[in-house]
């Protein structure tokens, strides 16, 4: 089934079924969908647009509620997430998004962009919500923001305010010089960064070496 005949189910087919999903801008190479699950089902450079996020992907599911409006999306492999508004873009190979709450689950070499803060951070998962303008990193994450770079276990990450709240052992590197604390906050905005509690430094002075 391609794009074109997929796109004519949509429209006139499943009209009724089908009146959210059409509001989605969905397509996709194939589609099916079973009614009794409410699922719609897309494979192959799947493409939707939902809640102001364009999304791209392998494969997705669409599921509705009884009423047929949107409950959940899960999108599988290669998946790309752009927020232009935000001008962030979020990726992985497994995500879920729950419409109601607006939040986006994303696992398996999952990374978030701030396009135009420009940093960047990868990590094993990523919660984001959409209407707190809050991200959460977890497991092995990794920031890179122009000369810093940060690892910890958790990163939160406040859009309205720019922080980065780093924990779990981090660790911050900055021109030559290490800094280990029991939390780091890095102002994005700013490129500056803080050190809470338990400080260690390794600090390289350019002229003179190590101090």
């Amino acid at each position: 089934m391609n794009k074109r005949l997929l796109v004519i189910i949509l429209t006139f087919v499943t009209a009724a079924a089908f009146a959210k999903m059409d509001e989605l801008n969905l397509s996709s190479d194939n589609g099916s969908y079973n009614d009794s699950k409410k699922i719609f089902y897309a494979q192959g450079n799947a493409h939707i647009t939902i809640d102001e996020n364009e999304i791209y992907c392998s494969e997705m599911e669409i599921h509705l509620t009884k009423d047929d409006n949107v409950e959940k999306a899960i999108f599988r492999k290669n998946i790309r997430i752009f927020q232009d508004k935000e001008k962030v873009q979020i990726g992985g190979e497994y995500a879920e998004y729950f419409k109601k709450d607006k939040q986006f689950v994303i696992r398996e070499n999952s990374f978030y962009v701030d396009v135009e803060d420009e940093v960047a951070v990868f990590g094993d998962s990523i919660y984001n919500y959409d209407k707190e303008k809050i991200a959460i990193v977890q497991g092995n994450t990794r920031i890179y923001q122009k000369e810093i770079f940060a690892k910890g276990a958790s990163v939160k990450y406040t859009r309205k305010d720019k922080l980065m709240e780093i924990s779990g052992f981090p660790t911050v590197e900055n021109q030559g010089s290490t800094y280990n604390a029991k939390k780091i906050i890095v102002n994005i905005e700013a490129n500056t960064f803080s050190l809470e509690g338990g400080i260690d430094a390794v600090i390289i002075n350019e002229d003179n070496g190590t101090e």
